[in-house]
């Protein structure tokens, strides 16, 4: 019974237990999002999902920024990216604003999974639900002056064009490394985003030759073996 009470104050709803709300109006679910009980937050962000309400993804990315409970913000991310092209933007203009887990330097622990990393940003993590269609406005992002919007972009559209279909966005990638390659945090996240584009690989060779940031430098060696991998199958 604690661990319920426990995940129910976390915002934690089972699935069918909002029926109970199912035939609240418009003014209600809008209540339902700013409710001091965590619960109620999440059924009010099920209930708009479910309802097909694309007119109010504002007000759940205005309840996003502001959600502090695990199952709730959880819910809130699955309602938006439900909502996919008609959240694109507004998650776009949220990029490196909510939360505090993203890098903001070169990590120094190298990532050894075969995998490419899920980005830390919550909204990122939500664009990469939404997929493919994100990306048009995701590579806008990377000629902006907004660093921080750029960074978590970056992570973004590597993770999305992870399954190989969207060789032409190396291009934008690379523009952006033109403009930012005197930063070594995003000369760290292009250089892991390119491990995704077999197109890289003589660029990336090159780039070892005269990194001269030994953190880095271990980056681009994972993005060529990643790729020498992608070219052997």
């Amino acid at each position: 019974m604690k661990t319920g009470k426990n995940k129910s104050d976390r915002g934690f709803v089972p699935k069918g237990q909002e029926s109970g709300y199912e035939d609240s109006t418009i003014n209600q679910l809008f209540d339902l999002l700013i409710s001091p009980k965590a619960f109620e937050r999440t059924i009010g962000a099920r209930i708009l999902a479910s309802r097909l309400e694309f007119r109010y993804v504002d007000h759940l990315l205005l309840t996003l920024e502001r959600e502090q409970k695990l199952y709730s913000k959880i819910e809130i991310c699955r309602a938006l990216a439900f909502f996919g092209k008609y959240s694109v933007t507004g998650l776009i203009q949220r990029l490196g604003k909510i939360g505090n887990n993203r890098h903001k330097k070169v990590s120094t622990k190298s990532f050894d999974k075969n995998s490419y990393p899920l980005p830390r940003d919550i909204a990122a993590r939500t664009l990469v639900k939404i997929g493919p269609i994100a990306l048009p406005e995701l590579c806008d992002v990377l000629i902006e002056a907004n660093y921080f919007r750029i960074s978590e972009a970056i992570d973004t559209i590597g993770f999305i064009c992870r399954d190989g279909f969207h060789d032409h966005y190396l291009e934008k990638l690379m523009s952006c490394f033109v403009i930012w390659k005197t930063n070594d945090l995003l000369r760290w996240k292009l250089f892991r985003a390119m491990s995704v584009f077999p197109a890289s690989l003589p660029f990336l060779l090159e780039q070892m030759s005269i990194e001269s940031n030994i953190y880095i430098k271990q980056e681009i060696e994972r993005s060529i073996c990643l790729l020498k991998i992608k070219l052997k199958e």
